[in-house]
């Protein structure tokens, strides 16, 4: 806005510059016409309060009379003055004289078969009288250097601008650097646990001949565990790294929230009913979403596993949308409140807390951070909070709509 304003004054000091020259260039001009016109009424030796020259030309440009060289009869022609006259019936030019040797304000207008020319001694106070007025070329100049001012005052910025995008994609760049440097320490350690297992399982199973049946079956049944863990793991970490790195690659279409919800439902039916739990599914049919179907499940599956994992049993779990909103709670035991706002965290796990099946059950730490990315990729955000009645709540902003 700064740069406009200084172009725009420095455009309007140099158009009034310009315009108080024509102006004071007319004056002249209109001057020296009166001149001519009391030479043509009069004749050439009319008298004048200024030093004023006259010369009387023929059409051809031959000097017929001058009042300071009466004997000059050379050819003028080729005087701009002159040939503008011939063209116009009038001319002006501000020229040396070659005669004179100096210079000279001339005006020529035609008079019948004669060209008058009057000239006025180009001196200094009349190169005042035509200059412009000071303090326009000193507002001028200030305009100008404001105006450089600001344009060096802009690049500069921007300049700083750039330096500081640049500077912001290499902390970005070092920051991703660190995020997958730490994924990756993370994903080591997560995976050393369950292979670690396995392995002693295994090795207990082939290793020992006189273990009897009933440990047999609880450490295969224990070592099928830790396979469940590593398969879940790789699942997780697979779907955070396609929605961080690959976005695009992922098909959105039309989908019934309600379907997606019951699907979940119907995978950990018997899981559910094992534990004396109840969920209900309250989303209207006709409540539907441009998205993934899979991210969708993986939110619900996430949501619903963390419930019979560590909600208790007995407790109930409630799912309900609306229009640009779902709702998941369940009546567990919820989470400390300090911890709210780190569940999303990869990786986190509550100290102490321990799954239902088997101790060793505690998930990939991946689910929750499954969840906010996913409903993340569909534009939305989601929270975490405490019930009044026990429990953990979450709310999620989605682009839900009625089937029209």
């Amino acid at each position: 806005m700064a740069v406009v304003v200084g172009v725009f004054a420095l455009a309007a000091s140099l158009y009034q510059m310009h315009s108080e020259r024509n102006y004071k260039k007319l004056i002249l001009k209109t001057r020296l016409e009166g001149y001519a016109d009391r030479i043509a009424m009069f004749g050439p030796q009319v008298s004048f309060n200024e030093e004023v020259r006259v010369t009387l030309l023929s059409r051809e440009g031959t000097v017929l009379y001058d009042s300071e060289d009466p004997g000059l009869s050379s050819d003028h022609s080729g005087r701009p003055e002159f040939l503008q006259c011939r063209e116009d019936c009038s001319g002006w030019a501000i020229r040396h004289s070659e005669t004179e040797g100096r210079d000279y304000c001339y005006l020529t207008k035609m008079a019948g078969d004669r060209i008058i020319r009057v000239a006025i001694p180009y001196e200094v106070d009349l190169k005042h009288f035509l200059r412009s007025d000071t303090v326009y070329t000193i507002v001028g100049l200030l305009l100008l250097l404001l105006f450089l001012g600001l344009i060096g005052h802009s690049m500069l910025r921007g300049y700083k601008s750039l330096e500081d995008a640049l500077h912001d994609v290499e902390n970005e760049r070092r920051n991703n650097q660190r995020i997958k440097r730490d994924m990756t320490h993370n994903i080591a350690h997560e995976l050393r646990t369950p292979v670690s297992s396995l392995r002693g399982y295994l090795e207990a199973l082939t290793d020992c001949e006189d273990l009897d049946e009933e440990r047999r079956k609880l450490f295969t049944q224990r070592a099928y565990l830790q396979t469940l863990r590593l398969s879940d793991l790789l699942r997780d970490i697979g779907l955070v790294t396609k929605i961080e790195e690959s976005p695009d690659m992922i098909q959105v279409e039309e989908l019934c929230l309600k379907e997606i919800v019951d699907s979940v439902l119907d995978e950990f039916a018997e899981k559910i009913a094992s534990r004396n739990m109840n969920a209900e599914n309250a989303i209207p049919e006709q409540l539907l979403m441009t998205g993934s179907p899979s991210l969708m499940y993986a939110v619900f599956r996430n949501l619903v596993e963390n419930s019979y994992k560590y909600a208790g049993d007995g407790t109930q779990i409630y799912i309900n949308a609306s229009p640009g909103r779902c709702s998941y709670y369940d009546t567990g035991a919820g989470v400390p409140p300090e911890m709210l706002g780190t569940i999303f965290e990869r990786f986190f796990r509550i100290p102490g807390k321990t799954g239902s099946d088997w101790n060793e059950d505690t998930g990939s730490g991946l689910g929750l951070s499954v969840v906010r990315n996913a409903v993340s990729f569909h534009g939305g955000e989601i929270k975490a909070s405490l019930r009044e009645g026990g429990g953990l709540a979450f709310e999620m902003s989605l682009k839900l709509y009625y089937r029209q």
